[in-house]
C-alpha cells in the first residue's frame, strides 16, 4: 500500500518505521526539522530492552504534499487539536477513495477530518502505544505490542478498513476491526481524560493519585461523567467500563503519567482543549453536567503552552 503518515513525532515515526520494515511505500509529511534527519539516516527505532531496534528508510519525506500525491491511505499522527489543519494541508494526498485513520487521544478527530477532506474519507482509531521521539528520525519504543482498534463509523466492515488493518498486522501492530468503533473510542476517551486530568491537576504519578482515597474517587468518577456523556453521541458505556478502565489505571507504572500531564507540567502545548475541554464542549448542546472535567479544565487551560513564545502558541 502507499500510505502518507501526516506527522513525525513518537506515533508517526513508529508507524511509517513499521510499516516501511513491512514492505509498504511510506511517505512521511512533516515539518521541516524532520526532513534532513530522515533523509540521511533513515528512521531508528529503538526498544526499551535494547532488543529488535532496527533502521529503515521511507520511501519519501517531505513538507509538500504535492510532491507525495494522493495515497491509499493516510494515518493522522499529530495532536488531537489540530487534526483538521493537518489534514487539510494534506489534501493534495487524499484520493476519491483514499481512507484517513486518526491516532488520536479524542473524540472529534472523524468531525475534524470530514470538516476538512469532506465526507467518506474518515474512519474512527484507536491507538495503543507508548512511544517517543529522542531526536528527529529516532523513536523509542518503550516496549508492549502496539495495537490499533479501527473501523468504519457506521460499523460496516469495509474493503479499505480490511486492506489497511492487514498492512499494520504485516508491520508487526495488534490489529482489530471494530464493529462499534464510537464506543471504542469513547472507551479510551474515559480513560484518558480522566486519569491525565486528575493526574495533572494534582500534579501527581499514577502511583499515587491511585492510592489516595480522595483522588482514586475522582479518576472514577470523572470516568461517570464522560460515560454518562458518551450516550447522547451514541457510544455505549456502563459502569462495567468504568470498572474495566479502573482495572487499567491499576495496571499502569506507578511513576507513569499521561502526555497532556506532561506538557502542562513543561509549559507547552498541550491537548486540555481535546480532553477536559472536550468534555465541558460536547456536554454543553446535550444539557449534561460534567463538574469535574469542569473544573479540571477552567483549573489548567491557563497553563497550556505557557512556557512557549507567545509566537508559537
Amino acid at each position: 500500500m502507499k500510505i502518507g503518515v501526516l506527522g513525525a513525532g513518537g506515533v508517526g515515526a513508529y508507524f511509517a518505521a513499521a510499516l516501511t520494515r513491512a514492505g509498504h511505500e511510506i511517505h512521511l509529511l512533516s515539518t521541516a526539522r524532520h526532513v534532513a534527519p530522515v533523509r540521511n539516516k533513515g528512521l531508528r527505532v529503538t526498544t526499551g530492552d535494547g532488543n529488535g531496534n532496527y533502521t529503515v528508510q521511507p520511501t519519501g519525506i517531505s513538507t509538500d504534499p504535492h510532491e507525495i500525491g494522493i495515497c491509499d491511505a493516510l494515518i493522522v499522527a499529530c495532536k488531537a487539536d489540530q487534526v483538521c489543519d493537518v489534514v487539510s494541508n494534506a489534501l493534495p494526498m487524499v484520493g476519491p477513495e483514499t481512507a484517513i485513520l486518526p491516532l488520536q487521544n479524542g473524540v472529534t478527530a472523524v468531525e475534524q477530518i470530514t470538516a476538512a477532506a469532506g465526507k467518506g474519507h474518515a474512519l474512527g482509531g484507536v491507538c495503543l502505544i507508548i512511544s517517543y521521539l529522542t531526536e528527529p528520525g529516532v523513536v523509542h519504543h518503550v516496549g508492549g505490542r502496539p495495537a490499533v482498534i479501527a473501523g468504519e463509523p457506521d460499523g460496516e466492515a469495509s474493503p479499505r478498513v480490511q486492506k489497511l488493518m492487514e498492512a499494520l498486522g504485516d508491520a508487526g501492530i495488534k490489529a482489530k476491526i471494530s464493529n462499534d468503533i464510537v464506543t471504542d473510542m469513547w472507551r479510551k476517551f474515559m480513560l484518558i481524560t480522566s486519569y491525565g486530568g486528575v493526574g495533572a491537576l494534582s500534579g501527581e504519578p499514577v502511583g499515587r493519585t491511585r492510592t489516595n482515597e480522595l483522588s482514586r474517587s475522582l479518576v472514577s468518577d470523572a470516568m461517570r461523567e464522560v460515560a454518562n456523556l458518551a450516550g447522547a453521541y451514541g457510544a455505549r458505556l456502563g459502569e462495567a467500563d468504568v470498572a474495566s478502565a479502573m482495572a487499567q489505571f491499576d495496571r499502569f507504572e506507578p511513576d507513569s503519567t499521561a502526555s497532556m500531564q506532561r506538557d502542562l507540567a513543561a509549559g507547552r502545548h498541550s491537548e486540555i482543549e481535546e480532553q477536559s475541554g472536550a468534555v465541558v464542549r460536547l456536554a454543553g448542546p446535550h444539557g449534561i453536567a460534567v463538574p469535574i472535567h469542569d473544573t479540571i479544565y477552567r483549573a489548567l487551560k491557563l497553563r497550556d503552552g505557557a512556557g512557549e513564545p507567545a509566537s508559537a502558541r
